[in-house]
């Protein structure tokens, strides 16, 4: 075998110490090679180090649902308090009057097996007697006091309007009408009558001529008749919430939309009053700011007095003024119409 010579042992030992030193120098420097940054290259790489990711924790919060008084949309004032005057009456809720003597006059619209021919007259402290009743009337509705002090009552079922006496005689001044609901009887003793079933505000001169005197596009189950000290009129939709003013001329003034089905209104001092239906509020449409709220009602059907919106009814039906400034409206059980209470809701702010 050939030996090595000295020389060549000696380059090869350099060899592989130099060899050494790379690959100790290729350790030393790892992922920092890598990781370098600071000289810009086009060659893609091929590092296969996962990046380095940041966990957040994020929290779901659900919203609490809005109550039903909540999802009317208005404020709700503390001014108003609701009280109950009397409760149980055998009727539903058709009209209601209050006479200067302090008389309320209750309209039965009748129910099922009850046909809705009576008015009765109730003392404040709860007595009942009836005052009309007849076979030839049915589903009795608005009753509003005129100027002349004599009671009128229109009847949905039958198509009549009547004036009453206080003895209780009573006389048709008008019939054959679709559906007559709100009245208004004026100073000159010409009645305003809206027809829930025709859309339309029949005018009744006071010797009996009957016309068609207002219709709207926007009409939808005309059902509340108000009227304001300046003569305008105030119309309400029963369908869908609507609120006009119609001026003497006739001409119609769209004012609001409440957002659920509504009964009837009243003016009181320069603000439209308005029962809510399916609402179970009674609110108040200022006639000047066109601000509204809810005076009292909680929303949903219930049997509380209180204010605001602590207390509850069923559903709201017609609206007036008594002498005494306060407003009273009637109301049936839950969500049905009868048996009817009264109730005052009267101005009392709060200290």
């Amino acid at each position: 075998m050939r030996r090595a010579s000295k020389r060549t042992l000696t380059m090869r030992f350099s060899v592989l110490l130099f060899a050494a030193a790379l690959a100790t120098t290729a350790c030393a420097s790892g992922d920092e090679s890598v990781a370098d940054t600071t000289t810009p290259s086009t060659t893609p790489t091929t590092n296969t180090i996962a990046p380095s990711t940041t966990t957040t924790s994020t929290t779901t919060t659900t919203a609490a649902p809005l109550t039903p008084l909540e999802a009317l949309g208005y404020p709700v004032s503390s001014d108003w308090v609701l009280e109950t005057v009397v409760s149980g009456i055998d009727s539903a809720t058709g009209g209601l009057a209050v006479g200067p003597d302090g008389f309320f006059y209750q309209a039965d619209f009748g129910y099922a097996d009850h046909p809705g021919d009576t008015v009765y007259k109730i003392s404040p402290e709860g007595d009942i007697e009836v005052l009309i009743q007849s076979d030839d009337l049915e589903q009795l509705t608005m009753t509003a006091f005129g100027p002349d002090g004599a009671l009128y009552q229109t009847a949905y079922g039958s198509g009549q309007v009547l004036r009453i006496d206080e003895d209780g005689t009573f006389e048709v001044l008008a019939e054959k009408l679709r559906g007559p609901t709100g009245i208004v009887i004026a100073e000159d003793g010409t009645l305003y009558v809206d027809s829930y079933a025709k859309d339309v505000i029949y005018r009744i001169t006071a010797d009996g001529v009957v016309e068609d005197w207002v219709s709207h596009g926007a009409f939808s189950g005309v059902n509340g008749l108000t009227q304001g000290p300046d003569g305008t009129l105030y119309v309400i939709n029963h369908k869908d919430g609507g609120l006009f003013a119609v001026d003497a001329e006739g001409s119609v003034t769209n004012l609001h939309k409440f957002p659920k089905a509504t009964s009837h209104g009243v003016y009181l001092d320069g603000s439209i009053f308005v029962t809510s239906r399916s609402g179970y509020v009674v609110f108040r449409y200022d006639l000047a700011s066109g601000d509204v709220e809810i005076v009292v009602g909680s929303g949903e059907a219930g049997d509380q007095d209180g204010r605001g919106g602590e207390a509850s009814f069923g559903r709201p039906n017609a609206i007036t003024v008594g002498p005494d400034g306060a407003l009273y409206i009637n109301h049936g059980v839950g969500n049905t119409n009868d048996p009817v209470t009264i109730r005052k809701i009267s101005f009392q702010p709060l200290p």
